[in-house]
């Protein structure tokens, strides 16, 4: 039985995971820093609480909030899949960088659905 050689990609997909896996968290890290920003921006213009009380805001304040975190998130997500297309011509790890745009991607999905009602006021 003829056995493959080892070419060693096992210690290449660590670094692969490692180099994903810290893209995302610095990502899913700036856009969190842009959701506390906008609603410590949003926090001068609240009076009261319910569902009108960021009626009082602006535009540009409600905008930030509802489109900033997913905006980056998204760059993020696209980032990763064109490291998956470098990586996967460089015969790597490409599924590492594809599950961290998925990843990205799903997570902008979710924080839309939960910021975009906000602009809506």
């Amino acid at each position: 039985m003829k056995m493959a050689p080892d070419t060693g990609k096992p210690g290449r997909d660590r670094q692969t995971f490692a180099a994903a896996a810290r893209f995302t968290g610095v990502v899913v890290s700036i856009a969190l820093l842009v959701l506390v920003a906008s609603l410590a921006w949003l926090s001068g213009c609240k009076s009261g609480t319910g569902a009108g009380s960021l009626a009082h805001c602006s535009a540009l304040q409600r905008n930030m909030l509802a489109v900033g975190p997913p905006a980056i998130l998204a760059i993020g997500g696209v980032w990763a899949f064109v490291r998956t297309y470098q990586v996967w011509r460089e015969r790597g790890g490409w599924w590492i960088w594809q599950g961290a745009g998925w990843f990205l991607m799903v997570l902008m999905t979710v924080v839309l659905a939960m910021t975009v009602p906000a602009a809506l006021l």
